[in-house]
């Protein structure tokens, strides 16, 4: 195990225990209240590995022009734009994921329009993820004219459901995956591009698709003749796109240098691995000469294009068809992932390397899309409670320094995934030291891990464990305008997911919501433990709430307090002030 040092905080007791040329730092007692984000700022950095640090070059920011006329900016973001100058207009391919990520690339876009004379006329977003739709406001600023904005039918209720139902959990884990708030000197890279430069005060600026495609387009866009197929893959909505003049593929995030992300740590449905290698099949037909990736570089060449996608949709099926095999043969998850490689002649190739995915996830991914939760071993029905687990663990070693001792032990002897185990039942114990042991055994984690997702998280996870707390999500620098686009149904049914059950298990109620604007009603109904929303006022509800959508939604965003709104007249209560905050206590703030 290499040498690694925590930084020592102000106030911080810090205790060095070397064994064998090795050493970590331990923090104690707990980090001082307000000091977090200090001792985060302080992480010494963590050695990356190796081959991770290779794949850091061929994100330098730069914008290339493949073939004539089609330009693709790497490094700006997570995720590419291509820029294509088509007989009538540019086409913009995707948009970055925030405002800052997209300011710095407004000035080449401009440069773009200056220098050919054209507007942006068209904008296709390959699907809904966020760094590669959420910057698109401000690369069309300086436009003359609107753009058309194409995406798969079904690409905005993904970015709707994305923004007001698992936000708050999803954010905290992507900014652990993708590692945003690590130290520079710190963090290496995100895998599939330099970073994700999206964090909990990140400006958005979406804009709703004009033009859905449901399975196929053919024709032209722009003046230029292009394909735009829906091939489900690493989303449902994803979306290929093939510039048939040009014999140029752009296949979205079906295909970049990494072995796939199968399934992503910071949490996703259930990703159809056998529909994504068909996927695949459907680019291979194109028989491009160019393919263009929305991650990573360009590939150059119609046999070497043909043979990386073949070996592609191969690595991607051979793990769909083994773990199945695996499944039928009674293994269960753990057991699969520990066993499951790729075959030798797909497992050194420079573009199926484990920066992004993994195959032992993505083994654990199709176990569970396909037979859920359940292992099959009847140990997993019921489990012991993880904290009864610890007590017993410390019962069975006879004291927590004995459990301690084993920590030691293992961080000796190179095994950070049990000594991890260890502290993390000393954590669930209250032992003033876990956090710090925790953390010490995530650091080291962190320095032997290819995958950059998970180096990011195990590094994240360890100031985590020692005090550091990802702030929350706030919307204050996206425009108001944004969310105007957003159904107001969006965050009313947000609510459902919010309810305090627990509190209102023996109540039934109700209360309505009128938006003037949009001359639309519905009412929100808490029966027992749910919150049912319904078109309409219901009769027995217990008062209304009378505002306009955009007012509804400045509040629902915490933009503004219902006292101030109801102060200036913003909103009017029917049935008393008093009812309507009885009712909005139900509810967990978000």
């Amino acid at each position: 195990m290499k040498r690694f040092f925590w930084g020592v905080l102000t106030g911080v007791v810090a205790t060095v225990a070397v064994a064998s040329g090795a050493g970590y730092l331990l923090l104690r007692p707990t980090v001082p209240a307000g000091q977090a984000e200090r001792l985060f700022a302080e992480v010494a950095p963590a050695e990356s590995h190796p081959r991770l640090a290779s794949q850091t070059p061929i994100f330098e920011k730069r914008i290339e022009e493949v073939s004539p006329g089609v330009h693709v900016a790497i490094g700006y973001g997570l995720a590419n734009v291509v820029v294509i100058e088509a007989p009538e207009g540019l086409i913009l391919i995707d948009a970055l994921e925030s405002i800052e990520a997209a300011e710095e690339l407004l000035p080449r876009i401009s440069e773009l329009r200056s220098s050919t004379g054209k507007q942006i006329t068209d904008v296709i977003y390959t699907h809904y993820h966020p760094d590669h739709v959420f910057g698109i406001g401000v690369l069309l600023q300086e436009q003359e004219t609107q753009a058309r904005i194409w995406a798969h039918e079904d690409t905005a209720d993904h970015v709707h459901e994305m923004v007001n139902v698992l936000r708050p959990i999803t954010f905290q884990r992507g900014m652990r995956q993708f590692g945003v708030y690590l130290p520079e000197e710190t963090f290496e890279n995100a895998g599939i591009g330099p970073s994700l430069r999206f964090a909990h005060n990140a400006g958005l600026y979406y804009l709703e698709p004009t033009d859905k495609i449901e399975e196929r387009y053919e024709g032209t866009i722009a003046g230029e003749s292009i394909i735009i197929q829906h091939a489900p893959g690493e989303t449902d909505d994803q979306l290929f796109l093939f510039l048939t003049d040009r014999n140029i593929l752009l296949p979205a995030d079906n295909y970049y240098h990494s072995f796939p992300n199968l399934y992503a740590i910071r949490g996703t449905p259930y990703r159809d691995i056998r529909v994504w290698a068909e996927s695949i099949d459907l680019m291979l037909a194109m028989n491009a000469e160019i393919m263009i990736p929305q991650h990573t570089q360009p590939v150059l060449g119609a046999e070497t294009i043909h043979e990386q996608l073949t070996n592609y949709r191969d690595a991607i099926q051979y793990v769909h068809d083994q773990t199945i095999r695996m499944i039928n043969r009674g293994l269960t998850a753990d057991e699969i992932a520990a066993t499951i490689e790729l075959p030798p002649h797909l497992t050194d190739l420079p573009y199926l390397q484990q920066f992004y995915g993994r195959v032992d996830w993505s083994a654990r991914a199709v176990f569970s899309g396909m037979l859920g939760w359940f292992s099959g071993d009847p140990e997993d029905l019921l489990p012991v409670p993880k904290e009864r687990e610890s007590e017993l663990m410390v019962r069975l070693a006879g004291s927590p320094d004995r459990l301690r001792e084993e920590f030691t032990t293992a961080m000796e002897e190179g095994e950070p995934a049990w000594a991890l185990v260890l502290a993390t039942h000393l954590n669930r114990l209250g032992e003033s030291d876990a956090g710090a042991l925790r953390a010490a055994a995530l650091v080291a984690l962190g320095e032997r891990e290819i995958s950059a997702t998970g180096r990011n998280y195990f590094l994240t996870s360890a100031a985590e464990a020692v005090g550091f707390e990802i702030p929350p999500s706030t919307t204050h620098n996206t425009p108001i305008e944004v969310f105007d686009q957003f159904p107001i149904g969006n965050f009313l049914t947000s609510l459902q997911v919010s309810l305090k059950a627990e509190d209102v298990l023996n109540l039934e109620t109700a209360f309505g919501y009128r938006f003037t604007d949009l001359d639309e009603a519905y009412t929100i109904r808490i029966r027992r433990g749910v919150a049912i929303v319904t078109d309409g006022l219901a009769e027995d509800r217990a008062g209304t709430l009378i505002t306009t959508s955009r007012t509804f939604k400045e509040i629902a965003m915490n933009r503004v307090k219902p006292a101030a709104a109801l102060a200036t007249g913003r909103i009017e209560v029917d049935g008393g002030v008093a009812a309507l905050t009885r009712f909005l206590g139900y509810f967990d703030p978000r």
